[in-house]
């Protein structure tokens, strides 16, 4: 657990670490004096032999001192953005009853390794150290475990105690301040009115007159009476809107790594601009299936997708998709400009609910922009994140 110290599984034993490369040499070094000695009964080697274990021995109390420490990690911020800084703070109290000179500490950050050395701890002393991470790409890292490595004064031998677990850091993808997702939909939960008007509701808008087919329960009696005719009540709608966003997960659809970058950033904008407009907001993209949950949440799945060669067709995904959320207002499919069955990502799309707002979007690095209209859906071209607010825009 974070913020405990340690104890070795393998007892004392297991506090001696293997020797240093300065270690292994002098070892090596020992047995090789010691065997030409017996060899040729020189004694200069018998002394240079004994000497070498001399040292070694003498190397192994500075690694029995014992090291009680309880420390923990904390970032700033605890959710980054890919390239942006990351403050990580290493706090450690020594709960022995020897000061700590100056210890050693080896801190891995993701594939990085940072190496700190930390103030002299005196008991019950707390100190902090602080590093700074920059240029992190998009994903999941690991910021640990913090281990401290003790030496002799000769380097022989080290011992590696560790002092906290690790902890995740997520780094979403870059994304674009969208204005909106688009026009036209339903708004809010609560009450408030939208645009959309409705037979199935609980906030009363107006009366018309009654067409065959409508529910006899919303005929409103006491107004026909004085109208002479048959009006029925018609209502607000006030269903909540819901957002899905999917994925495509084949690598061949996409010709590079900043292609597909691209695709993740342009669906982590549309995720955020749904939470920003309270949606509800569904995630598709091969192994994360997420729906109906916080948006954090969905911008944190945003950090694990990754391009599946198992995923099944961009087809399926939207299928899949409609499954998931029947409910589903706006859908956004976000694919490469390689996706190579568009035939079928168009049947696929036919199939969706008529209601249902439908459209493509394709990651195509430096390729202009555009905004092409088919039947029951757009296509949107994006060449670079910057461009997707106004493509956006242009599409509403």
């Amino acid at each position: 657990m974070s913020g405990a110290w340690v104890r070795p599984a393998r007892g004392a034993l297991a506090l001696l670490r293997v020797p240093t490369a300065t270690g292994r040499a002098v070892i090596a070094l020992a047995l090789a004096a010691w065997a030409g000695s017996a060899y040729a009964d020189i004694v200069e080697l018998r002394l240079v032999a004994l000497m070498c274990a001399l040292a070694v021995l003498l190397a192994v109390p500075w690694l029995l001192i014992p090291m009680r420490v309880r420390a923990s990690l904390a970032l700033r911020p605890p959710r980054a953005v890919a390239g942006e800084r990351v403050d990580i703070t290493l706090s450690a109290v020594n709960d022995g009853r020897l000061s700590l000179w100056q210890p050693l500490v080896r801190l891995p950050v993701g594939e990085r390794v940072s190496w700190l050395r930390m103030p002299t701890m005196s008991p019950t002393e707390r100190v902090g150290h602080d590093v700074v991470v920059e240029d992190l790409e998009r994903g999941v890292h690991d910021v640990g475990p913090a281990t401290a490595v003790r030496t002799d004064p000769l380097g022989l031998l080290r011992r590696a105690v560790q002092w906290c677990d690790p902890i995740e850091l997520y780094v979403r993808p870059r994304m674009a301040l969208l204005s909106t997702l688009g026009s036209g939909q339903v708004r809010d939960l609560e009450g408030v009115p939208s645009d959309r008007v409705s037979m199935s509701d609980l906030a009363f808008h107006a009366l018309r007159e009654y067409v065959p087919g409508d529910d006899l329960r919303h005929v409103h009696w006491r107004s026909s009476a004085r109208a002479g005719e048959l009006l029925v009540r018609q209502y607000h709608d006030t269903r909540r809107n819901h957002a899905t966003v999917v994925l495509d997960p084949t690598p061949g659809s996409y010709l590079s790594d900043d292609e597909y970058e691209l695709g993740v950033s342009i669906a982590a904008s549309l995720v955020m601009c749904a939470a920003r407009e309270e949606y509800d907001i569904s995630l598709l993209s091969g192994r994360e299936q997420i729906t109906s949950v916080p948006a954090t949440t969905v911008l944190d799945a945003t950090c694990r997708v990754q391009r599946d060669p198992d995923a099944e067709p961009l087809a399926g995904e939207i299928h899949q998709a409609i499954i998931l959320a029947p409910d589903t207002s706006l859908l956004f499919v976000v694919t490469g400009s390689a996706a190579p069955d568009l035939d079928a990502l168009a049947a696929a799309l036919v199939r969706v609910p008529a209601e249902t707002r439908c459209v493509v979007l394709r990651a195509a690095p430096g390729d202009t922009p555009s905004v092409l209209r088919q039947h029951g859906y757009e296509v949107v071209m994006v060449g670079s994140l910057a461009e997707l607010p106004g493509v956006m825009a242009a599409s509403s």
